[in-house]
């Protein structure tokens, strides 16, 4: 769950970040974002030992777009979310960034730990989280951690496990409109039909603001699947590996500049 909010306290952003393959300035999310939070700020970037490789190029982009420090946690074992050198880190961060190939990894490392504790009541501060790629799923209470490529939800094929909990109210992947996942992301969905929907493409970023009001930035689209008028579902019936049926689902596929307000679950 995420962290009370003190009295009169807005949270910090949430940024939410596809699969960055054109590069980590091509599409010009990390501009954006200094723009929002304005420049100078101090980064922290949060990364299993095995994703260095994504933290040195992040590392770089980020003072080349108007970040001023920018420090790194390299998480080897769960104690180093324990360590105080990490935790003074974030705490005196304005963004923390996370980046992961692979969520389960960055997460198991990461999750019930003081560290992520620290996260969850900074974002109730007012600094902001972003979660990169993989990372991007871990930002939620409920992490999608994998399934069948394909259009077509089935079950068997969807993988569930807790994430951060930065938010409560949504359930992200890396399976927009120009991705062939979106039917991983709808049996999830059939599953918690209580959440919405993210579906991020490469290159493109959800922007969250205190407001509760998404921003898409970058080239590609998000898209936004939307349960709240769900109708039948046969997830409670179906065997391993049949499909899902779900129906009265509402879609939104939003580009560079589209907004959506989660409060009210409309576009703007």
């Amino acid at each position: 769950m995420p962290a009370r909010l003190a009295p009169d306290q807005s949270r910090g952003h949430l940024i939410a970040v596809g699969t960055l393959v054109r590069g980590a300035g091509q599409a010009g999310i990390f501009k954006r974002l200094f723009a929002i939070l304005g420049q100078r700020q101090r980064v922290a970037i949060v990364a299993a030992a095995s994703d260095e490789a994504l933290a040195d190029e992040l590392d770089a982009r980020l003072v080349a777009d108007g970040a001023g420090a920018v420090q790194r946690i390299v998480l080897k074992q769960r104690t180093d979310g324990e360590a105080q050198a990490a935790l003074a880190t974030v705490e005196h961060a304005d963004l923390t960034l996370l980046c992961a190939d692979q969520p389960l990894r960055l997460s198991t490392l990461l999750g019930g730990t003081a560290l992520a504790r620290l996260l969850r009541r900074r974002n109730a501060d007012g600094a902001a989280v972003a979660g990169i790629g993989a990372a991007a799923a871990i930002l939620s209470e409920h992490m999608l951690v994998g399934g069948a490529h394909g259009p077509s939800p089935r079950m068997g094929n969807i993988t569930l496990a807790p994430g951060l909990g930065l938010s409560n109210r949504l359930l992200i992947d890396q399976g927009g409109a120009g991705a062939d996942r979106l039917g991983r992301l709808l049996g999830a969905l059939a599953l918690n039909p209580f959440v919405l929907g993210i579906g991020l493409d490469a290159d493109t970023a959800a922007f969250i603001g205190p407001d509760n009001v998404l921003e898409v930035v970058g080239v590609g689209s998000v898209t936004v699947v939307d349960p709240t008028d769900v109708g039948h579902s046969n997830a409670a019936d179906a065997g391993p590996s049949e499909p899902i049926s779900i129906t009265n689902l509402r879609v939104h596929v939003l580009v560079h500049g589209s907004r959506y307000d989660l409060d009210f679950r409309r576009p703007l």
